[in-house]
């Protein structure tokens, strides 16, 4: 007590200006240390906690309009997708035979005759198989044109290959009136391709 006494004492002797001076340093040394230890830290993870706060939002944002675009295509792959089954709905399934088909149109047409129809193997791409045809008929130009239009118009996904037409010499008048084969004028040889797509 007595220390404290001396203590008391000897700050009331100080003059007033020095004791406001050394209260306000001691103030200032208290304030900056509690800055430095409390208030610093507090900041710093404030600021870092809004940094990460922004991160968050600016991922959320992100992730909002990925998800809005990811529904726009879903919608636009499920329209595809219809339309995808559509247009394969009205392809042709593949098992129409090529032969047949060639057959009906000259039967139909009656003037081109088919002497032979030759299927060779069947070759495997990607996406479809290629049928090689090699096809030989009699008739008149005319009429293999008009073969030709009904043939491209066959539910059946065909191409035309190589093409050669020779004539086919008659025997004269009176074999034409007793056999009717002497009005061929052509004979043509040619080869198709008939293609399935791979389901």
């Amino acid at each position: 007590m007595e220390a404290l006494r001396s203590l008391y004492e000897r700050v009331k002797e100080i003059p007033r200006w020095q004791r406001w001076i050394a209260i306000i340093i001691s103030g200032g040394i208290l304030y900056l240390i509690l800055y430095s230890t409390q208030i610093a830290p507090l900041k710093e993870n404030l600021l870092k906690l809004k940094k990460d706060r922004n991160a968050l939002l600016l991922s959320v944002n992100r992730l909002k309009a990925v998800e809005k675009r990811r529904n726009a295509l879903q919608q636009e792959i499920a329209k595809l997708e219809k339309k995808i089954k559509s247009l394969e709905s009205k392809l042709p399934t593949g098992t129409e035979k090529v032969d047949e088909i060639i057959k009906s149109i000259s039967s139909a047409d009656s003037q081109m005759k088919i002497m032979s129809i030759k299927r060779s193997k069947p070759v495997q791409k990607r996406y479809y198989v290629e049928t090689p045809y090699e096809i030989t008929m009699k008739g008149t130009y005319p009429h293999f044109l008009k073969w030709c239009e009904k043939l491209s118009k066959a539910n059946r996904i065909l191409s035309f290959g190589n093409i050669s037409i020779k004539s086919v010499q008659r025997t004269g008048e009176v074999k034409a009136e007793k056999d009717n084969s002497s009005k061929d004028t052509i004979q043509v040889n040619m080869k198709i391709k008939a293609f399935n797509l791979k389901r």
